[in-house]
C-alpha cells in the first residue's frame, strides 16, 4: 500500500507537470521568430528583408479626419514562419497587419461569418459601430509601422477585432486594431518619442474581403512553406555537387551570379487613394 501511494504521489506530480507547461502561454509572435538572427547586419541595420513583399492588397480606411477612402496596399509573408498579412499606409504611418495561424483562422472563419450573414440579410444597419465591429470575435496580432516603409522602427502586438459596419448605405467587413503600445523601445535608453500605435479600422467589400482570406489561409500559407523547403533542398543538391573539369588549353566560362534582390530604402510605393466607387447593394428583407 506504501508502494501504491508513492506512486499515485508521483504519477500526481507528473499530470500536473505536464498541466503546468501545456497552460503555459506561448508568444505567437516572440521576437526571434519574427526577427531571426540569419538576416544579414545590413538588412538588420536598414529594416529590410524582414518579409516578403507579394500581390496588391485593396481595401478601405477611415483616417483621423474625413471619410473613408480606398487605399492600395500589399500582401506580405514572412518566410519560414506562420505569418501573414498586409502592409498600407493609413494617414501618413505606414502599418504591418500580421497575423499567426490562429489570428489567420480567426479572421478567415470571421469572412465566411459576414458572408453568410451578408447573404441572409442578418446584418444590423442601426448597430452602433462600437457592437458590430467585434462581432466576429478577436484574436492577438502584430504590426510594424514608422514614418515610411523603409522607416518602420517601432513595434506592436495590438489586439485584432473582426466585424462590420454600415457606410453610405453599404456593408464591410471591418479589421479593427486596438491601440497599442509601442514595443520596439522597452528597456532601452533613448530621447526618441515612445509612440504608440494608433487604433485603426479597415473596411473590406465582400470582394476586398475574400481576396484576403485566399491569400491568409492555411492552404495558400502551407504552399509557402512547401516552396521553401523545395529551395532549401535544392541549395543543400547545389552545395554537394562537386563540379570536375577536364584540364584543357581552354579557360572555362565562370558561372555568373545573380544578385541577390532586397527591399530598398524608401521603395516606390503605390501609395493611391480614389474615390468611394466599389460597393456592395445590401437591402434587408421586408417583413
Amino acid at each position: 500500500m506504501k508502494k501504491l501511494a508513492i506512486f499515485a504521489a508521483i504519477l500526481a506530480a507528473a499530470l500536473t507537470l505536464a498541466s503546468a507547461k501545456k497552460a503555459k502561454k506561448v508568444d505567437p509572435y516572440d521576437d526571434k521568430k519574427m526577427h531571426p538572427t540569419d538576416r544579414s547586419g545590413l538588412d538588420k541595420w536598414l529594416g529590410t528583408n524582414r518579409y516578403d513583399v507579394l500581390d496588391e492588397a485593396g481595401m478601405y480606411i477611415k483616417p483621423v479626419i474625413g471619410k473613408i477612402k480606398v487605399k492600395k496596399g500589399n500582401f506580405i509573408y514572412r518566410r519560414g514562419t506562420d505569418v501573414a498579412g498586409f502592409r498600407i499606409y493609413y494617414d501618413t504611418t505606414a502599418y504591418t497587419v500580421e497575423m499567426a495561424e490562429e489570428t489567420r483562422k480567426a479572421c478567415c472563419d470571421a469572412i465566411d461569418r459576414y458572408c453568410d450573414d451578408f447573404e441572409n440579410k442578418r446584418l444590423d444597419r442601426k448597430a452602433k459601430f462600437d457592437k458590430t465591429r467585434r462581432v466576429y470575435g478577436s484574436a492577438p496580432g502584430y504590426e510594424e509601422y514608422g514614418i515610411a516603409i523603409g522607416m518602420m522602427n517601432y513595434k506592436a502586438k495590438p489586439n485584432f477585432h473582426f466585424g462590420y459596419a454600415f457606410v453610405d448605405g453599404s456593408p464591410y467587413f471591418v479589421i479593427h486594431v486596438a491601440k497599442a503600445k509601442n514595443l520596439a523601445l522597452e528597456g532601452r535608453s533613448t530621447d526618441l518619442p515612445n509612440l504608440e500605435s494608433i487604433a485603426q479600422n479597415y473596411y473590406f467589400t465582400r470582394a476586398q474581403a475574400q481576396k484576403l482570406k485566399e491569400f491568409i489561409c492555411e492552404e495558400n500559407i502551407s504552399l509557402f512553406h512547401a516552396e521553401e523547403a523545395e529551395k532549401i533542398d535544392e541549395l543543400k543538391s547545389d552545395a554537394e555537387t562537386d563540379d570536375y573539369i577536364e584540364a584543357s588549353g581552354e579557360v572555362p566560362d565562370k558561372k555568373k551570379k545573380k544578385a541577390k534582390k532586397s527591399e530598398p530604402v524608401g521603395e516606390a510605393y503605390d501609395d493611391t487613394e480614389e474615390d468611394l466607387t466599389e460597393r456592395d447593394d445590401y437591402t434587408e428583407v421586408k417583413m
